[in-house]
């Protein structure tokens, strides 16, 4: 997927970074398309870069609601996802900080004016009326760290805002993908119910040409209406979740589709994700973010120890209007500044960056864990999902065979009708933990990439192939 820190996913034959942009998508009034203004994908960086480095001049693309892939879906959900829009302000803002702590490089222009009575000086003159007017200029030349120190602080808290930033659309992702994933299983769980519907109902219909001709008994008939009931409830039942699906996906998309992708084409998608490996797992941007953090702790105490000693520089300075003095009011020379509270305010502060230095230290062992454990289980859950869906689709080969003979069975009179009821219905079952296995394995496949931070660059890299 080709697209910057938000991308609108485009339909087939078309670029993702044709889509990508910072606000919510424009839509246009119709039920079966929306509009998604456009915008340019800079090269791959480690963290997403804020919205104001770029630029969305291209012109927007129409994609179709029905029918949309997950790719698509996912590009919608983050083009208009508030928390993305806040995350990329705190960008911003972070380097703006850069800015004002760096800021304490350059040269400061000072000025006062203060007027007032006062005696002037050799005159006898008890009072008069004077203004007194001072302009200078200091360049801050050594600070024992202090400055530098904050400017570091600020730097990290930067990458951490854009690690964040880029955790956030990992998540919004995932909560997407998941939710697609659903609708597209909720689908063929329905075709599983209408195929099973379809089947009862000729078994009915089977059953009522022998009840006509005197060769099955009438309460036949009864067993397979009530079995029709129940395929009928399963129906409502498999449309009940995909309303339910349906709800969720509109509430990420602000679109509310009336199909999507098949889950069989879906998994097709997913499986060329490439594998993530067990030593990338600390490329996931909490991780990432954690790290800056501890960072910028780090640098925090450096500066809290720098506040205990005086910054040294060199001042130029003029007063005008000098009627209380008898100098020419120019000084030139070295300035040295601090102070001392006498509450230990400098120890406490120390005390205060040490302790917030121990504790990102922590939620950076903490992001670890959580990334190797969610990591581990994706593996697990991927490898059981597959076992499950290989089990499952023997079990309905072997149903649908099973169906068939005892149907002949009961028209010989050799099985009771019931059994044939019980194998379509055995089919529908094994047809809903085939596709609830396949779901499982997508969302495993799609976990292990989020776990390590690479679900989103993956998406980049299909859109590019």
């Amino acid at each position: 997927m080709k697209a910057d820190t938000k991308g609108a996913h485009p339909p087939a034959g078309t670029t993702a970074a044709a889509v990508v942009q910072n606000a919510a998508p424009d839509f246009i009034q119709s039920p079966n398309t929306f509009q998604v203004a456009a915008a340019p994908s800079p090269a791959p960086v480690p963290a997403p870069a804020p919205a104001s480095e770029r630029a969305s001049n291209e012109a927007p693309l129409r994609v179709s609601i029905n029918g949309m892939t997950l790719l698509q879906a996912i590009g919608v959900a983050l083009a208009r996802n508030p928390e993305i829009s806040r995350a990329d302000a705190v960008i911003a803002q972070s380097a703006s900080q850069v800015s004002i702590a760096k800021a304490a490089w350059y040269p400061t222009l000072q000025y006062g004016v203060n007027p007032g009575y006062g005696q002037n000086y050799g005159t006898g003159t008890t009072s008069s009326f004077g203004v007194q007017a001072t302009a200078g200029v200091n360049q801050l030349i050594y600070d024992f760290g202090r400055t530098s120190s904050k400017v570091s602080a600020a730097d990290a808290t930067l990458n951490k805002s854009k690690y964040l930033l880029a955790d956030t659309m990992e998540t919004v992702a995932y909560d997407m993908a998941t939710t697609f994933i659903d609708l597209a299983a909720s689908q063929d769980m329905i075709g599983a119910a209408n195929r099973q519907l379809a089947a009862v109902r000729e078994t009915r219909s089977r059953i009522g040409e022998r009840v006509a001709a005197g060769l099955s008994l009438a309460s036949d008939q009864n067993l397979a209406d009530v079995a029709i009931g129940r395929a009928e409830a399963d129906l409502l039942t498999a449309r009940t979740r995909f309303d339910v699906a349906a709800g969720s996906f509109a509430q990420l998309s602000g679109i509310r589709p009336q199909r999507v992708a098949s889950l069989t084409e879906t998994s097709g998608f997913v499986a060329r994700l490439s594998n993530p490996v067990n030593d990338g797992r600390d490329t996931a941007p909490a991780i990432l973010a954690a790290n800056a953090s501890l960072d910028a702790a780090d640098a925090s105490v450096r500066a809290a120890e720098a506040e205990r000693f005086p910054s040294i520089g060199i001042t130029a300075s003029k007063t005008f209007g000098q009627q209380y003095t008898n100098t020419d009011g120019t000084f030139v020379g070295l300035s040295l500044g601090g102070s001392y509270s006498l509450g230990g305010l400098a120890g406490h502060q120390i005390s205060a960056a040490k302790a917030e230095r121990s504790a990102a230290a922590k939620t950076l062992e903490n992001q670890r864990l959580v990334a190797r454990t969610a990591l581990d289980a994706a593996q697990t859950q991927a490898t059981g999902a597959a076992a499950r869906l290989t089990s499952y689709e023997k079990v309905i080969g072997l149903s649908r065979t099973s169906r068939e003979l005892y149907w002949q069975e009961y028209t010989l009179n050799k099985r009771p009708l019931n059994e044939v009821i019980t194998a379509d219905r055995d089919i529908y079952s094994s047809e809903i933990e085939r596709i609830n296995a396949a779901a499982d394995g997508v969302v495993a496949k799609i976990k292990a990439n989020v776990a390590v931070g690479r679900f989103v660059q993956q998406l980049r890299e299909q859109e590019r192939n």
